[in-house]
């Protein structure tokens, strides 16, 4: 019997949480660092909803993703980046050749 375990850390929750805890990472640099101390502490994937730095609240900005996933791949880690919009939202990549070239 196989009993590998992948870890899945939900980084941001989604919705209105920003008034539930203090602890919530909002701005791009909290949720990579957020993301990358729980690939170091075992997590194989890191769930991202990203957020508007000033007002906590979910978002679809596309540059608030990119920050993330930049500052993720910046450091050493081979951790799955889950992004997601949680709000019925559609991000539209780029063609596979430039998936970054917003679509």
């Amino acid at each position: 019997m196989n009993r590998n375990i992948i870890i899945s850390a939900a980084i941001s929750g989604s919705g209105p949480t920003e008034n539930k805890t203090p602890h919530l990472p909002i701005t791009p640099k909290q949720l990579a660092d957020e993301a990358i101390a729980a690939a170091k502490a075992g997590a194989a994937i890191a769930h991202i909803h990203v957020r508007d730095p000033k007002t906590g609240a979910p978002s679809r900005d596309i540059y608030l993703y990119k920050e993330v996933v930049d500052r993720i791949r910046q450091e050493s880690t081979d951790v799955i980046i889950n992004l997601r919009t949680g709000m019925g939202g559609d991000l539209l990549l780029g063609p596979d050749s430039n998936p970054t070239e917003l679509g």
